[in-house]
């Protein structure tokens, strides 16, 4: 793709759900965002990092706070001007491209709709290849990239900025000014250029949610083998199909936090999630872990869900897929293994060709 018009929109936000795993924001609300800067501007442009200067400054790009309160305050052409000056004034340059930082539903259309607010073309690339809730949980950070400088901006026209420090501190003091900002605001992070997006190699991943978006909107639910274009697309497979039993789930530091069950054919199955789906496991046996994607789709409609949507009575598929495989690494493990989020479970690494016979 070398832009983003109004007729791809659809396939972009449903190919962002596919790497939100679970998270990512409502979908709906990032198809309505991104479609509405396409039509106020025209036509996004699209460049991969190799057609820039590698010396190129990159703004990238997130929004964070609550997909709930985005809802009733979307981000203005003002908080990204301001975003934008604070980046250019700290380095004295200015930028040539927005970059996203993540895959979601919601940021990989913020970050489009700010490129086109601004007047900029948006790198075909970002920093995680998938989504993961923290602003540290990058490739950049695997590769020891630090995350500082962090410019956080208010809707109030509020600027917060952390010039250096830990990036997991860092990325626990943005969330902590989150409430007094009114859980919404643009915030950029890494001081970063097209070369560094080259050398990461993460390159392609708007044109990718188009690709796996548009094989999402072919399923068919409702016939043998439905779902065959999407698990083409993505690489991955249909673990099992349940009915959703109960859902238990809470917020702690701006997180949903919970616990899904569902009753298949075979017993109980699990699904842990922080924001995003991170374990799924089945009488004792742990069957899918992050750093792999674990997505769930209404067997009705065939449509990926949020987790935190799903209802009782629900019948769902659970489906997994690979992710990039530098997150499974030590380091990629330590940084956003199960056990970086508090579970004692080891990883269990996506193999699309192991049948899964104890659920389904």
């Amino acid at each position: 793709m070398d832009h983003v018009a109004e007729a791809a929109v659809d396939d972009i936000v449903r190919g962002a759900v596919h790497f939100g795993s679970g998270g990512g924001g409502d979908p709906y609300l990032g198809q309505q965002l991104l479609a509405a800067a396409v039509r106020r501007h025209g036509p996004i442009p699209l460049v991969r990092p190799g057609m820039l200067d590698p010396d190129a400054l990159v703004l990238p790009v997130v929004s964070a706070g609550t997909p709930y309160a985005l809802a009733e305050k979307a981000h203005s052409t003002l908080e990204a001007e301001t975003l934008r000056a604070a980046v250019e004034a700290r380095a004295a340059r200015a930028c040539a491209a927005v970059l996203p930082i993540q895959l979601g539903a919601i940021n990989l259309a913020v970050a489009l709709a700010v490129a086109a607010e601004l007047g900029l073309p948006c790198l075909d690339s970002d920093l995680m290849r998938r989504t993961l809730p923290s602003i540290d949980m990058t490739l950049l950070g695997l590769h020891g990239h630090p995350a500082a400088p962090i410019t956080v901006v208010g809707g109030a026209g509020v600027v917060a900025e952390f010039s250096q420090g830990d990036p997991t501190v860092l990325g626990r003091l943005v969330r902590a000014v989150m409430p007094s900002l009114g859980l919404v605001a643009l915030v950029s992070a890494y001081r970063v250029n097209a070369g560094d997006c080259a050398r990461l190699g993460v390159v392609g991943s708007v044109t990718e949610c188009a690709r796996i978006g548009a094989a999402l909107g072919a399923v068919s639910p409702a016939v043998a083998g439905g779902y065959e274009p999407y698990l083409r697309a993505c690489g991955g497979r249909l673990l099992c199909t349940g009915t959703v039993a109960e859902l238990v789930q809470h917020s702690t530091d701006g997180w949903p936090r919970g616990v899904v069950s569902l009753q298949t054919a075979d017993g109980f199955v699990r699904i842990d999630f922080q924001n995003e789906n991170l374990i799924v496991s089945g009488e004792g046996i742990v069957l899918a872990t992050v750093p792999d994607l674990i997505s769930v789709a209404d067997a009705g409609t065939g449509a990926l869900m949020q987790t935190v949507d799903l209802a009782l009575g629900q019948v769902v598929h659970v489906i997994t897929g690979p992710a990039d495989p530098r997150w499974h690494t030590p380091g990629g493990h330590a940084m956003v293994g199960p056990r970086a989020f508090g579970y004692a479970v080891d990883p269990v690494r996506f193999d699309g060709a192991r049948p899964v016979a104890a659920v389904r």
